[in-house]
């Protein structure tokens, strides 16, 4: 099966996934319903033992398309004579539990985030179970700025990493902040240098996997802790320092 807006590959034990539409990697209703298939053809059921996401390009994604999203929830809603919603569209409850699906995985699931990572796009990189970001970056969901609310886990991804004030605080103003600012809010696990971003995430599920424990996502620090104090000592060493 040939994907336009998302490519998959496995190497050695780690399938990546890429959002391939550069430059903005914006999440059409085509790429939510090519992950939907990617999922279902050839992530579940893979040997795989760790899944990595990831943009093409310079951003990991700048979310949803918003004038897409307001005709499927404009056309596909169910509501009463008096304009009020019953039921958003079916299309939402899939989508769901796909990012779901990567959020409850046993494996470990890494996102190596650069650029914008916002709206939808955010959403997908918390279901993942460590966030690893490029300095610079721009996190967040604004969805609300334009009239929705994050549709595809945000909220629940929020409150459950920040508490239900912060969570709901930042969900209803939609701000956006910096790579910086969300891991001292602790949406994200660790900011390196752009350029190694991805380099960076790969030497982490290296070392995940080949630690010989079994994985628990309750242990990400313990991972990250024992991964960091190996990964900057070389890189010292590597500079000279």
């Amino acid at each position: 099966m040939k994907f336009q807006k998302i490519s998959y590959e496995e190497k050695g034990h780690i399938g990546y996934i890429i959002i391939n539409d550069p430059p903005a990697n914006m999440m059409t209703a085509d790429f939510f319903r090519e992950l939907i298939l990617l999922v279902r053809c050839y992530v579940i059921g893979s040997p795989k033992q760790g899944i990595i996401i990831s943009g093409r390009g310079r951003h990991f994604s700048s979310g949803a398309d918003v004038e897409q999203l307001k005709e499927i929830v404009g056309t596909q809603s169910l509501g009463n004579s008096d304009g009020s919603v019953t039921a958003y569209p079916v299309w939402y409850l899939e989508n769901r539990n796909t990012f779901n699906y990567f959020c409850n995985l046993d494996i470990p699931v890494i996102s190596a985030i650069n650029g914008l990572c916002i709206g939808s796009g955010f959403e997908l990189a918390l279901c993942s179970h460590i966030r690893i970001c490029g300095q610079n970056g721009i996190l967040g969901l604004p969805e609300s700025t334009f009239g929705f609310l994050p549709g595809v886990t945000g909220t629940l991804r929020y409150t459950e990493l920040m508490g239900l004030g912060r969570g709901m605080e930042l969900v209803l103003s939609g701000a956006t902040f910096s790579a910086e600012e969300g891991l001292s809010l602790g949406l994200v696990h660790g900011v390196v240098d752009k350029k190694e971003t991805l380099t960076y995430c790969q030497g982490l599920m290296d070392a995940i996997l080949q630690s010989g424990e079994k994985y628990e996502k309750k242990n990400t620090g313990q991972y990250l802790e024992a991964f960091n104090k190996v990964y900057y000592q070389n890189r010292n060493q590597a500079k000279g320092l």
